[in-house]
């Protein structure tokens, strides 16, 4: 029985000396985008979804979005070898999209962007409210373009009902004097 012991107690001091063997692994990059690529059928059709929890942020400053998490010269090489006269990448969430067409050289060259429902900035709810009041709006859709990261032309087209009646109203937001509450 004393045999037994001392053989049982020698295998397990050989199995946990085993274990102590230091292993080197390669380092390893961890990553986080919240960007998700979508594949399509078209070969040069590039489209990033939005994670969920940063549709607020996408849908407030598309462009800030896209130029904080989107890296076009990683993507460039990530493309490889076709050769391409511009990139055309597709930015979208459930509420609307970003177009940004780049250069061959990964210069932002313009930008389109369409988004439904978005929430209306101050001056654009007060010039609203002063052109309908009384009116109810129903829906909205925000129209722009531009060339880099500048938005040349901004619309934005709202329905609005009253008493079963409808109507359209266009607004440029940068055709409106921003009111100041209090003056210094």
């Amino acid at each position: 029985m004393k045999t037994l012991a001392v053989i049982l107690l020698l295998v397990s001091f050989s199995f946990s000396s085993y274990a102590q063997r230091i292993t080197e692994l390669e380092e390893t990059k961890i990553s986080f985008s919240p960007l998700i690529f979508i594949e399509t059928d078209e070969p040069d059709d590039y489209r990033f979804k939005i994670k969920d929890g940063y549709d607020k942020e996408f849908t407030l400053d598309p462009i800030g979005f896209m130029e904080s998490y989107f890296n076009i010269d990683n993507f460039i090489q990530e493309v490889g070898d076709k050769d391409y006269d511009f990139y055309l990448v597709n930015f979208s969430n459930e509420n609307g999209f970003l177009e940004a067409k780049y250069s061959k050289e990964g210069e932002l060259d313009r930008t389109r962007q369409i988004f439904k429902n978005a929430a209306l900035p101050v001056a654009v709810r007060n010039e609203l409210w002063r052109q309908t009041e009384g009116w109810s709006m129903v829906k909205n859709t925000y129209v722009a373009r531009g060339k880099g990261n500048r938005l040349d032309k901004e619309l934005y087209r709202i329905k609005v009902v009253k008493n079963n009646k409808a109507k359209i109203i266009k607004i440029d937001p940068k055709s409106l004097d921003e009111e100041r509450i209090a003056g210094i």
